[in-house]
């Protein structure tokens, strides 16, 4: 594998509330909410929590195990404090081993699989304005500046229970994921994510002008990336 992740606060935020972490083959990108630096502190429990998953035995079933010990954990630190009250987070999780993959999530960050020259977004958004766009009642472009666009219907800290779904698929030398927050799948259009993924080859260079062109159109929400190639 190759692999490049970066966060970046963007150009409006005071804070940046995003995380992300890998190791081993598993990869997470948390986007977190909540006013005082909760937003900060849901985000770094999650990735934290799910990083540390045991992915020996049934890995679907290890990884729910992880979202829902993160909830868990995001819950706990908000009832201890008034402070961090309220606070969530989303999370996007990749694991690969050998052929295989794994996905889930929960809330609106993404992964994206780009395999030849065709780039598939395997998550939905759990969010209002996805809600809207499946019953047709607005478009995949009014969704991107619609009002109500950071409703989340699911987040780690919402509720004390979780279901998640989780994808497998097979995988081949030279296949792309693309893990990253809103601040880069609601403002750069996937044509243009696509296009970068297609025409660089380094991880590292794709990751960095992804960044750079969500910062160009404006940077109005931290952005964070992970690629990884296997």
């Amino acid at each position: 594998m190759r692999v490049a992740g970066r966060t970046d606060q963007g150009k409006v935020r005071e804070l940046n509330e995003d995380a992300f972490g890998y190791r081993d083959g598993l990869f997470v990108v948390a986007d977190g909410m909540g006013g005082h630096q909760a937003g900060e502190v849901a985000s770094a429990i999650a990735v934290e929590t799910i990083l540390q998953a045991d992915l020996s035995g049934d890995i679907k079933k290890a990884l729910q195990t992880a979202l829902e010990t993160a909830n868990k954990a995001i819950l706990n630190q908000a009832n201890r404090s008034e402070d961090f009250n309220g606070m969530g987070t989303t999370a996007a999780v990749l694991y690969l081993e050998k052929e295989r993959a794994f996905i889930t999530h929960v809330g609106d960050s993404r992964v994206y699989y780009l395999s030849g020259s065709v780039l598939k977004q395997l998550t939905s958004d759990h969010s209002l304005v996805n809600e809207l766009v499946k019953t047709g009642e607005i478009t995949v472009e009014e969704a991107r500046t619609h009002p109500q666009r950071n409703i989340l219907t699911r987040a780690l800290g919402s509720h004390e229970t979780l279901d998640a779904e989780i994808l497998e698929i097979e995988v081949a030398p030279g296949d792309k994921f693309l893990l990253c927050s809103d601040g880069l799948s609601g403002t750069v259009p996937e044509t243009v994510i696509k296009e970068y993924l297609i025409r660089e080859d380094d991880p590292e260079v794709i990751v960095d002008q992804l960044i750079n062109y969500a910062n160009e159109l404006g940077g109005a929400d931290n952005i964070t990336v992970i690629l990884v190639e296997v």
